[in-house]
């Protein structure tokens, strides 16, 4: 009877063990140490178009583990052209050629969020994509164009 009870506590661990493993410790590994795609770490210049016009409104910063992304980035304008200092976090992932991102301002949780989604161009300097983001003064869910471009170090 001992020997049964054993059995099924060794059985418990040994499933808990390979969940653990599937969970956490695979995807880390394949994502940290066998990712073989695209890199977009470092520093990049945010492009809006405004009134026609290519303007520098910030930049972010972007470190890659595998596939995962984290970023900070500092915004100098604001989207009606006055001078701003925000500054906004930044996690996502890569998928071939697609970036996306979820940001959220560094003031708060749920102060100001919203995602990025970016193509990476085959220059690997330049992600072309589309920002959407709550605009509090139209109140209302805006997507707008956005383009990086990778700042030489």
């Amino acid at each position: 009877m001992l020997n049964f009870i054993l059995g099924i506590i060794t059985s418990l661990i040994a499933t808990g063990l390979i969940a653990l493993v599937k969970k956490f410790a695979w995807p880390t590994f394949r994502d940290k140490c066998l990712y073989k795609g695209i890199r977009v770490e470092g520093k990049w210049d945010i492009i809006e178009i405004r009134n026609g016009k290519s303007v520098n409104v910030g930049n972010i910063e972007l470190t890659q583990h595998g596939r995962l992304i984290t970023g900070i980035s500092s915004r100098t304008k604001t989207r009606d052209g006055k001078r701003s200092d925000r500054s906004f976090k930044y996690h996502g992932s890569i998928d071939g050629h697609q970036v996306t991102l979820i940001f959220e301002d560094k003031r708060g949780v749920g102060f100001d969020t919203g995602t990025y989604v970016f193509t990476v161009l085959n220059d690997s300097k330049t992600m072309v994509g589309m920002t959407t983001f709550h605009g509090k003064t139209e109140n209302r869910i805006i997507s707008e164009p956005r383009t990086l471009k990778k700042i030489v170090s």
